[in-house]
């Protein structure tokens, strides 16, 4: 970090507020045209270092460590050591000490890997910033910036670093965060005399992650980092890590619990059954019987299996900001989703536009790139224009056909507009341009809309979509901004565009002539406007205006007012009154075609029982053709009055009652002119209805809805810093179909937990059956004999983990999407799945069981137990049966543990078919935990010392057929037991073609 004291940089003062913008630049040593070079850039990195935070509390790797040593299970396993060693059990006892330790390690360096994909997932969903560096408009990561940068600033980011602002638009910040004052704060650039002045005054600065509410403007980055204001406090609202624990991971914590008062009671029962007159064998016994219900390392491979969940996640460009969603995920029925962008393109075109005296044209488009000819229509129709030759107009200024009111809508789509294009390289794109262009005929209107895959990479846009469409309509007939600011024309202020006003407007002034230019939704500007002679022309207009959006365009209209007064006294009239009065120019007709995936992803949802609503800033029209295009709304399965009743008006939604909501049979599919306020009063409304909600959003003011959704969708391309701060999840494309890839990941990650969490109660309850009913058998002396070794068990417990952890990362099946969705209140264990457990459990205890009693009492001739105290003492005539015995019990464990898993991979589809077995034979998990078993086996069996004096068990060798076949039974049981649920139980999905299915097609 920088050597410099906090006097400032090179001798000036840190007082930023008091100097003048020349005199920043000049102590900062940058530009506020160009900003800093790169050079430059990355010598004062190496001195300020990043801009950031410094972290609090100790390094997460200690943190991480102890937790782990927190964690019950290690000190159960390293009391059973110091109990081993007390009965002078050596090798149990430092067995059990290596795999505590080797427990601790892989449990540490596993959650350690899975918060460092954690802390990458965060970092992908990391503030950016946006700076002018070597005169040109990038983006950066925040960390990124240094004292010089010059920084830009809009409505809805999350401000990066203290600045001193050199131009501001309108500009107002929300300070609470700093200074306690709810009321935002208007931005100015003039320089503030006194020093002392508190910093809530010190309007001609921003400070850092403080929010801009309104405008937007630019800035010198004066502090980074500790530097800050909010650095030097420390009062920075970090993103919280605690409270992001799951339900899924509650409900494990209190199983892990009730399983350790299991474990006790299973110890219990063991010594209670000997009347606790204790020695070696049944110290040993008890052991076993406690580690038969402690699953190691269970919370922590939930965690992992979260952690690596949204890391799959990440593939699917959906970025996870808090673990809790994922599971949620799965239950959502109801998506609310914004159109510009998320389910269409974002790729807006004017295609349409009309002029009072003209009438209508048709505009051919070729995306950002500003080439297209302009052809007069005469009406909406466009079925004629592949027989008729229609002259394109000429668009040179000054033409006979640039009538006033043409040259007027030009004037104010390139005027009354923040965007930007500029094109990126001028290589050759021009051939393929002139013959996208050539000629000056034309077929199809949408033919031409999409064909511009070869101007895109050419041509670079900044700004909201409708302002670029609107800046590429005016670059058509060079009369784009910077054209026109060559002319002669100066912005003088800009009024924002405002959601609940819907319009924006400039005040312009060329040659002494103040202008007012004005657009947004027709509905607002027209009764704006006073050029109209009867009432007839205004509905005209307004019946002009649904032609338009019958063709699904979004519609803008356009108007001007002429002022007659100097600009000093034009800029300090209120905005309401310098838009009356206008003259209405025209309209334009902009189409943002749908994304070619999200009429699938729409039908894929409604498959999955999740309803699907658009919720668009759109005239209602325009709204309905597109959600008729996409499916969202039905034309084919519903009637004319179901789908009036089905699309709403954000006005007539806000003006319903809570009650009168609730009374509909079904909330709106489509809500047209949608206010941030409307999307608040959906959310509560779907809850109210007991819905899971996830709803998108992209703006400062969709914080509050996205917060009270059940999963808060932010947009990562065009969101606000606000609104992704908000979200539970960030899409990196900005794309609906993610949402539903997203959902259908959510579904698998808690459906493979499920399972994998079945798999561990299916062994662990079957192995703890077996040890209480062994309790029935007895030795000569009359004391109770383990059927199973510790070590044994320790054997076990590495046996079944490999296929539980394969359980965990298994892939989607092929019905998930056509399940419906889970209920948010439902138990970890559903009932089938308890049934299933429960059945399972049973099956396998009674093929444990047999694998052993038959041995023991079958070697000794019928007397069972014919040795004393086998586990100290071992005698080859007394204690040869029983060793065989457990030899033969823990084949048959490992077997089955395997058929287990194959059994666990679906609910309800019978595995062990010939496509099955195909595909468990391409398993390298089954084949290598086969092949570990059956090595295992043999060592532990069949070599001196470590059979007896280890694992106190010995080889067999008529047994090793009957427990194959124990195994071949269970896997015919199982498979029975699916087939009779397929055939009884109701359906898990809602509808599936069972044809498609089998052929194995993934869309399904």
């Amino acid at each position: 970090m920088t050597n410099e004291n906090d006097n400032g940089i090179n001798g000036i003062k840190t007082e930023w507020h008091t100097l003048s913008t020349d005199q920043v630049e000049t102590g900062l040593n940058t530009s506020s045209t160009s900003g800093l070079s790169t050079s430059e850039v990355h010598e004062r990195q190496s001195i300020y270092g990043f801009n950031e935070l410094a972290a609090k509390g100790a390094p997460a790797w200690i943190k991480i460590l102890l937790r782990q040593l927190m964690d019950a299970m290690n000190w159960i396993f390293l009391v059973f050591a110091v109990a081993s060693y007390y009965l002078n059990d050596y090798a149990t006892g430092s067995m059990l000490v290596v795999i505590t330790v080797l427990n601790l390690y892989l449990s540490f360096s596993q959650e350690y890997a899975a918060e460092q994909t954690l802390a990458a997932l965060r970092n992908l969903s990391s503030p950016m910033a946006e700076v002018i560096r070597d005169g040109k408009h990038i983006q950066i990561e925040s960390r990124e910036l240094v004292p010089g940068d010059l920084l830009l600033i809009k409505e809805g980011d999350s401000v990066a670093a203290d600045a001193r602002l050199t131009f501001v638009s309108n500009l107002e910040a929300d300070e609470a965060l700093l200074t306690g004052e709810s009321i935002p704060v208007a931005k100015t650039t003039a320089a503030i005399e006194n020093p002392n002045e508190p910093l809530g005054d010190r309007t001609n600065l921003v400070y850092s992650s403080t929010v801009i509410s309104k405008g937007r403007g630019q800035g010198i980055v004066t502090a980074t980092g500790m530097k800050t204001e909010v650095g030097k406090v420390a009062t920075k609202l970090n993103e919280a890590d605690d409270g992001d624990t799951t339900n899924l991971q509650k409900q494990l914590n209190k199983m892990y619990i009730a399983l350790m008062g299991a474990a006790v009671v299973c110890v219990i029962v063991v010594l209670a059954s000997v009347k606790f007159n204790i020695n070696y064998d049944i110290g040993m016994y008890s052991m076993t019987a406690a580690m038969s219900v402690l699953p190691a390392g269970l919370t922590t491979v939930m965690t992992v299996t979260l952690v690596m969940g949204g890391k799959e996640m990440t593939k699917q460009k959906a970025v996870v900001r808090k673990l809790k969603c994922l599971e949620t995920l799965g239950s959502v029925t109801n998506i609310f989703s914004d159109k510009t962008g998320t389910l269409t393109l974002a790729r807006m075109v004017v295609v349409r536009f009309w002029t009072w005296e003209q009438g209508f044209f048709y505009v051919q488009s070729n995306g950002i790139a500003p080439v297209g000819n302009i052809f007069p229509s005469g009406d909406l129709d466009t079925s004629h224009l592949g027989d008729e030759k229609l002259t394109a107009i000429d668009t040179t200024p000054g033409s006979s056909d640039m009538t006033p009111a043409l040259q007027k809508l030009v004037e104010c789509s390139a005027l009354c507009n923040m965007s930007s294009i500029h094109r990126r390289a001028p290589a050759d794109a021009d051939l393929a341009l002139e013959r996208k262009t050539s000629g000056d005929t034309i077929t199809s209107e949408r033919d031409n809309e999409l064909s511009d895959s070869d101007c895109l990479d050419d041509w670079v846009a900044s700004g909201a979509p409708t302002e670029v469409a609107l800046q590429v309509f005016a670059h058509k007939f060079s009369m784009g901004k910077p054209d026109l600011l060559a002319q002669g024309w100066t912005v003088l202020q800009e009024y924002q565009f405002d959601s609940t006003i819907k319009r924006m407007s400039t005040l312009c002034m060329k040659n002494n002539d103040l202008v007012v230019f004005t657009k947004g939704a027709a509905e607002r500007v027209v009764p704006l406007c006073s050029s109209f002679t009867s009432e007839d022309q205004r509905q005209n207009v307004l019946r002009t205006v649904d032609q338009l959006a019958s063709k699904g365009l979004r519609v803008m209209a356009l108007a001007y007012r002429s002022l007659a007064m100097q600009a000093e006294g034009a800029t300090a009239l209120p905005r309401e009154d310098l838009e009356s009065s206008l003259t209405f120019v025209g309209l334009t007709g902009i189409y943002d075609p749908p994304r070619p995936e999200t009429k699938t992803a729409v039908d894929e949802a409604h498959r999955a029982g999740i309803s699907v609503h658009m919720l668009t800033g759109d005239h209602e029209i325009t709204a309905t053709a597109i959600a008729k295009e996409i499916n969202i709304i039905d034309e084919k399965a519903m009637s004319a009055a179901t789908i009036r009743a089905l699309v709403m008006t954000g006005t007539q939604f806000d003006a319903m009652t809570d009650d009168e909501i609730d009374q509909l049979e079904q909330l709106p599919l489509v809500v047209a002119r949608c206010s941030p306020q409307t999307k608040v009063k959906m959310i509560q409304a779907s809850k109210r209805r007991q819905n899971v909600s996830a709803m998108t959003g992209d703006g400062v003011n969709d914080s509050p809805s996205l917060r009270i959704a059940d999963v808060g969708i932010a947009m990562g391309k065009n969101g606000s810093d606000v609104a992704k701060q908000a979200s539970d999840i960030i899409l990196t494309d900005d794309n609906f179909a993610t949402i539903i890839r997203a959902i259908a990941e959510g579904r698998r990650i808690y459906q493979n937990m499920q399972r994998f969490l079945m798999y561990y109660w299916i062994c662990l309850a079957a192995g703890a059956i077996v040890i209480l009913v062994a309790l029935v058998l007895r030795d000569p002396s009359g004391r109770s004999v383990a059927p199973m070794s510790t070590l044994q068990m320790i054997l076990i417990y590495i046996g079944i983990t490999f296929p539980a952890s394969s359980l965990s990362i298994q892939p989607a099946s092929k019905t998930i999407m056509l399940e419906p969705p889970r209920p948010p209140n439902e138990n970890l264990f559903s009932k089938e799945i308890l049934l299933d457990t429960s059945f399972y459990s049973l099956v396998y205890a009674i093929m444990l069981c047999i694998s052993f009693f038959v041995p023991v009492f079958a070697l000794s001739h019928g007397r069972g137990v014919i040795g004393v105290d086998c586990d100290s003492h071992y005698e080859p005539d007394g204690c040869a049966p029983l060793y065989r015995s457990r030899a033969s019990l823990l084949v048959t464990f490992l077997l089955l543990s395997l058929v287990t898993m194959v059994h666990c991979r679906s609910y309800r589809t019978p595995e062990w078919t010939i496509g099955g077995i195909k595909r468990i034979v391409k398993s390298r998990v089954f084949i290598g935990t086969l092949l570990f078993d059956i090595a295992a086996l043999v060592l532990f069996m069949y070599v001196p010392k470590a059979n007896i004096d280890g694992f106190s068990q010995l080889g067999i060798s008529w047994e090793w057929g009957m427990d194959i076949g124990l195994t071949v039974v269970f896997i015919a049981v199982g498979d029975v037991y699916k087939t009779i649920k397929n055939k009884t139980m109701k359906p898990l999905v809602r509808s599936v073609n069972l044809i498609q299915l089998q052929a194995g097609d993934e869309k399904v």
